[in-house]
């Protein structure tokens, strides 16, 4: 019985050590960006967190909503869409880049950036929201490009 015991106790402690310590999180950074018009027609709201573990590749998940045309507003519907572009960085070396489109409506979205390799961490995340033209010819434009610093 005695052995039993043992064996299992061993058997336990092993498989412990082999799953390894879990993934860390580190702190959800908020973030907000819009098209830069006076009247909003795009933007982009939600947070930012770091991943790192043993198991796991380093990654950032990025979860929000994405808006174009919200809501009631004095300005006058245009034939535009809105993009948000998620563009994850280690110093100036781009690491991963995601974006996301929606026309008159709001999207929620959720999304990892990370290194394909698996080696990079990122540093940092850029987020830009610009607006298209839905016919082929027209004017697009972005608002400012917010940089949020990951810990």
């Amino acid at each position: 019985m005695r052995l039993l015991t043992g064996l299992t106790m061993t058997a336990v402690l092993a498989a412990g050590l082999l799953a390894g310590p879990p993934a860390l999180a580190a702190d959800a950074v908020p973030f907000a960006a819009d098209s830069g018009d006076s009247c909003l027609r795009g933007s982009t709201e939600g947070t930012i967190q770091r991943y790192d573990g043993p198991v796991i590749r380093p990654r950032v998940d990025v979860e929000g909503v994405l808006t174009d045309e919200g809501g009631p507003s004095i300005c006058s519907p245009d034939d535009r869409y809105s993009t948000a572009t998620f563009t994850g960085y280690r110093g100036s070396e781009l690491v991963d880049s995601e974006t996301y489109k929606v026309d008159n409506d709001q999207i929620k979205f959720s999304f990892p950036l990370s290194d394909t390799l698996g080696v990079r961490t990122i540093d940092r995340v850029v987020v830009q929201v610009c607006r298209h033209s839905n016919p082929p010819i027209g004017i697009s434009y972005c608002g400012k490009a917010q940089e949020y610093k990951i810990p």
